[in-house]
């Protein structure tokens, strides 16, 4: 039946030491495996925000064509049409590209095709007819008639649909980060489960075989060398411990059982000697002095036996029996010095097994470096990114609420715009029926006119009939003559106030007519701030849209940011159990370097120090640069001109 004890002492040590080593490799490869878990995990957010970035250049692209072909419509100047036909070619190359870089997600595949064929509608649809349209209009045409040619609901229309579908590619992405996230934490909690349960249970297991294996050698040893003694001392009755082990402590106490029945014998032998005392003299005396020789044979033995026993106590497993013994008793001998040399050998077994789990363990201990290493790296670049991407959602906020208060101001000076026309349309009422009137004056003063010239005649006529009567007529014909005379004043009056009349017609006519021109002046600028209020509502809404997506985007990263700090956390852990172990190992080395060992290269073997030199992180565990930061320049492009880019560039530089 199988049983440990007896097995040897070799085979105890190898047991022993196997689980150790086992569970050494297992730490092993799950540190390796835990570094190509989170070099994927990287990898696919890297993706996620390449996908991104690419989705904010279609949105540029989609925003320069509407802008060249609203600013060719508006001047009929062809250089508007380069950010059109750039961002056209831009566009259908983009989402080419994307298309091969999400080709592993079908769904994402089919909106960009939604895209691609939105863009395409509104050019069919939309922009090239009235590109076309513009183009055969002549350079004078007003800003009324492009109001009338560009109809900006139904470009919007278009493009609230373009917008649509990339949100939705855009929200896709996002989920995708978050799940991948969300896996990403799931690996990292169960491997960092899986490595704290593999390093305590080696440390467990090596303490327990080291005591085991210890307790295993010592004890039966000690009983051993105690039954030794008091069988020296003629304690005959003595219980030999270890008969009927298997292994070499087995062979031991099957040899001293051998010295316990000698003894016995030897007892026997007496007892018969005492009972043959009638024998002769010679006789006698041959027998007591080769009971002598063979007692001094049986004690040379048992001394020699005693003394190495104490030297293996003492962990002197070199020591060996030099000295023969009786031809019947130096098996004995052979049997002592096998064990010693099956102990040493196992004991040196041990010692190369203790040397590799320390190397073992300093190879683990490095990789965890080499990982904290780049964990942190990791981290480092990920805060980078994080803060990058708060800046970028700051400055995009501010352009947006800018835009707004722009939008508001332009939206007041629409209101003035349409108060001044209503005031001057009232002015040209106001003009107009001040014309009516000077009309009508003139009407009057024509009456005056004719009343003057009949008084006059009839004046006239009365003073000939006064002349007629004599001098009963003087009296009626000195009123006459006043009559006619304020008859002519009246008329001479009136002349004047109808040249008078006649003038300020003239000069009301000139008035309303500056004042109609002022008024289709005021239309005309009213058309062209409704249109200005029409973009900057456009920009507002854009920049809004902008400033949310950036926010999705700031909060993924923090919680990316968020769980790279807790995986370093979990890292540094893992490099103090690596640690841990590592002096486990040199402890056990130690321990194995207490014993004198026989073979050729235990003289010189000694247990390695704690605290082993570490390879540094290689360099290809440096942290690539954020993509932030390119587009955190691209931003800044956007919403600013090239100096405000510029100090933008230089400030993330310093960054």
């Amino acid at each position: 039946m199988f049983s440990f004890q007896n097995l040897s002492t070799k085979s105890k040590v190898v047991l022993g030491t196997a689980a150790p080593v086992i569970l050494a490799i297992a730490i092993g490869a799950i540190s390796l495996n835990n570094i190509a878990s989170m070099d994927k995990s990287t990898h696919w957010v890297e993706h996620t925000y390449k996908v991104l970035q690419t989705t904010d250049d279609i949105t540029a692209a989609a925003v320069d064509m509407e802008t060249g072909m609203r600013g060719f419509i508006i001047t009929g100047k062809q250089d508007f049409l380069a950010p059109y036909r750039q961002g056209e070619q831009a566009i259908y190359k983009t989402i080419s590209d994307l298309k091969k870089t999400v080709s592993d997600n079908p769904t994402q595949v089919g909106r960009l095709d939604k895209i691609e064929k939105a863009i395409g509608d509104w050019q069919k649809m939309f922009a090239e007819p009235q590109i076309k349209a513009r183009g055969a209009l002549a350079d004078t045409t007003t800003l009324g008639d492009m109001n009338k040619q560009l109809d900006a609901s139904q470009g919007k229309t278009y493009f609230d649909g373009l917008r649509g579908f990339i949100k939705e590619f855009q929200g896709e992405e996002s989920a995708l980060l978050a799940k991948r996230n969300a896996a990403n934490e799931a690996s990292i909690s169960s491997a960092k489960t899986m490595i704290w349960g593999s390093i305590v249970g080696a440390i467990v297991i090596a303490l327990m075989a080291g005591l085991a294996i210890g307790s295993g050698i010592s004890r039966p040893l000690l009983a051993m060398t105690a039954a030794m003694k008091r069988l020296a001392n003629g304690e005959t009755q003595v219980e030999i411990p270890g008969v009927g082990r298997k292994d070499e402590i087995g062979v031991m106490a099957e040899t001293v059982q051998v010295f316990k029945d000698n003894a016995i014998a030897k007892i026997n032998m007496e007892r018969e000697a005492q009972a043959n005392r009638s024998m002769s003299e010679k006789q006698r005396q041959e027998q007591e002095a080769q009971k002598a020789q063979e007692a001094a044979e049986i004690q040379l033995a048992v001394d020699e036996l005693a003394k190495g026993l104490g030297q293996l106590s003492d962990g002197n497993v070199a020591y060996r029996i030099t000295a023969p013994f009786a031809a019947h008793l130096d098996r004995l001998r052979g049997d002592f010095n096998n064990s010693l040399a099956k102990l040493n050998e196992a004991l040196v077994s041990v010692g190369k097994n203790a040397r590799g789990i320390d190397a073992g363990a300093n190879e683990i201990r490095s990789a965890a470096d080499d990982l904290s290493k780049r964990t942190e790296q990791q981290a480092a670049s990920v805060e980078q990114t994080a803060a990058a991407l708060e800046e970028i959602t700051t400055t995009v906020k501010d352009s947006s609420n800018r835009a707004e208060e722009v939008g508001h101001l332009v939206s007041k000076a629409r209101q003035g715009a349409e108060k001044s026309g209503d005031v001057v349309r009232q002015a040209v009422t106001a003009m107009n029926e001040i014309e009516r009137s000077s009309g009508e004056i003139t009407n009057i003063i024509s009456v005056i006119d004719e009343i003057a010239f009949q008084t006059n005649l009839l004046a006239l006529n009365a003073g000939v009939e006064a002349a007629r009567a004599g001098d009963a007529g003087k009296g009626f014909a000195v009123v006459a003559q006043e009559v006619r005379e304020l008859a002519q004043r009246s008329a001479k009056a009136a002349k004047e106030i109808k040249a008078l009349i006649t003038t300020s017609g003239e000069h009301v006519r000139s008035g309303v007519n500056l004042v109609g021109e002022t008024g289709r002046a005021l239309e005309v600028i009213v058309s062209e701030v409704q249109e200005i209020n029409r973009h900057i509502t456009a920009i507002v809404e854009s920049s809004r849209e902008q400033s949310v997506g950036l926010q999705e985007i700031n909060t993924a990263v923090n919680t990316m940011d968020q769980g790279t700090q807790q995986n370093a956390a979990m890292v540094e852990q893992s490099t103090a159990a690596s640690h841990s172990l590592a002096k486990e190992a040199a402890s056990l080395n130690q321990l194995i370097s207490r014993f004198n060992l026989a073979s050729s290269d235990s003289n010189s073997w000694t247990a390695p120090t704690q605290g082993a030199p570490v390879r540094a992180a290689s360099t290809a565990s440096r942290p690539a640069p954020s993509p932030a930061r390119a587009l955190g320049r691209k931003i800044a492009g956007a919403f600013g001109g090239g100096a405000s880019a510029a100090a933008a560039q230089s400030n993330w530089e310093e960054f």
